[in-house]
């Protein structure tokens, strides 16, 4: 735990390790968390505290695990997240396990490994809403791309945003629920850049971040196109459904263990990408094959520098 000011402190998990997160704590009149997943270590400095208000950044498991440790706290989350965090079957579908894994004993293997769980929501959070806890105040800031109601918190007087999981991993933006947008996700990007913080703390990895912020958002935002550049590559040498294309891995590259997770994970980014692909006229669909438009070549997706 380190010190933002005297109300506001953070709970660090240097390293990703699921289901747990950077979490904020808000010790004022209100006691407010911020995300509901440090680690066990971190929890005891939580201990005797009175814990009024969980705000959840969105509705990842690893962002609400400890919600149902506080069932008398009143809890918010955008209304877009809030399905998947209170039904299993609404977690499964945003994480495309029934399009591409029929198996239902996979479905519950996988549940149980995460230790899935779900949490009452109390209020919806909106983009714009201030958040008041006595001597400190938040902006909720709607920045959708990692999931549909995913949003980060604005403190303007202490000059820094918290992130969540638009989190400057080095392995890039992660986009694999089904209802995803990569428009969105750049948007989401760019609003951070304009907003020119002070410092960042991030979701995941190392917490505070003071150095290099915008051209850090920059190469993160970069590597989507990237990726997308990559999947064009591979459309224009003959790859023409999701699964051929996520057999060369244009998104990870290299899949993390479980491999099997994280192939699927690669899909539906692909498919994520693809959606992208056919609104701006790049890419047309004939049943499960996609094709480049007329004219449209690789080069024409070269990375911006």
């Amino acid at each position: 735990m380190f010190n933002i000011t005297k109300h506001i402190k953070v709970f660090e998990l240097p390293r990703f390790k699921f289901p747990y997160c950077n979490c904020i704590w808000i010790d004022d009149d209100i006691g407010c968390l911020i995300d509901s997943s440090p680690t066990d270590e971190e929890l005891i400095n939580l201990t005797g505290k009175k814990i009024d208000l969980i705000v959840n950044s969105h509705g990842h498991l690893d962002h609400y695990f400890h919600n149902i440790d506080y069932p008398d706290t009143r809890v918010l989350m955008h209304e877009k997240d809030q399905a998947m965090a209170q039904s299993a079957k609404a977690y499964l579908h945003n994480f495309n396990f029934y399009a591409q894994v029929p198996d239902e004993k996979l479905h519950t293997l996988y549940m149980d490994a995460i230790h899935y769980r779900t949490t009452h929501v109390n209020a919806n959070l909106s983009d714009g809403q201030i958040i008041k806890t006595g001597k400190t105040h938040f902006q909720v800031l709607h920045l959708p791309g990692h999931s549909a109601g995913h949003c980060g918190f604005l403190f303007p007087d202490q000059g820094f945003v918290f992130t969540a999981d638009l989190d400057l991993s080095p392995f890039g933006p992660w986009y694999g629920n089904i209802n995803c947008s990569i428009s969105e996700l750049i948007d989401s990007i760019e609003r951070l850049i304009k907003l020119k913080p002070d410092f960042i703390i991030s979701g995941h990895g190392q917490a505070l971040i003071k150095e290099r912020i915008i051209s850090r958002l920059n190469e993160y935002r970069d590597i989507v196109y990237e990726r997308e550049h990559r999947i064009v590559s591979l459309m224009y040498r003959g790859k023409h459904t999701p699964v051929e294309i996520a057999k060369h891995l244009p998104v990870y590259q290299q899949l993390p263990p479980p491999q099997q997770v994280f192939f699927l994970y690669e899909i539906t980014m692909i498919e994520i990408h693809l959606q992208h692909l056919i609104a701006s006229g790049k890419v047309i669909q004939d049943k499960d094959n996609y094709y480049l438009s007329s004219g449209v070549k690789p080069s024409s997706f070269d990375p911006p520098r």
